[in-house]
């Protein structure tokens, strides 16, 4: 069990760092309390947590996620299209950056 706790909670690091890198909102994360180190207001480093916990999900569950599984997840939880936010090409990245998360663990 304490495995797959593991394992859980390191898809779940992974995918958010993935998400956080690719910052579709331009949130910019800074610390955890939403300030960067200059002072200036910015997003948690957690942003998009709640997302990557549902993706990572998806990972594990069914090794691969598709653009329709991230975009399920962004409808869900923002009520808003990421395809159409930030494009089919770095949609398609984005799944690819995912899927590859699932690759590297193998």
């Amino acid at each position: 069990m304490r495995d797959e706790a593991r394992v859980y909670r390191q898809a779940v690091a992974q995918v958010l760092a993935v998400l956080t890198d690719v910052d579709p909102y331009g949130l910019e994360p800074g610390t955890p309390e939403g300030a960067t180190a200059d002072g200036v207001e910015g997003a948690p480093a957690d942003e998009y947590e709640l997302e990557a916990v549902d993706i990572a999900r998806i990972l594990l569950r069914e090794g691969a996620v598709t653009v329709y599984d991230v975009e399920g997840v962004w409808m869900h939880w923002f009520s808003d299209s990421l395809v159409l936010h930030i494009g089919v090409a770095r949609m398609a990245q984005l799944v690819d950056r995912l899927n590859e998360l699932v690759s590297a663990a193998r």
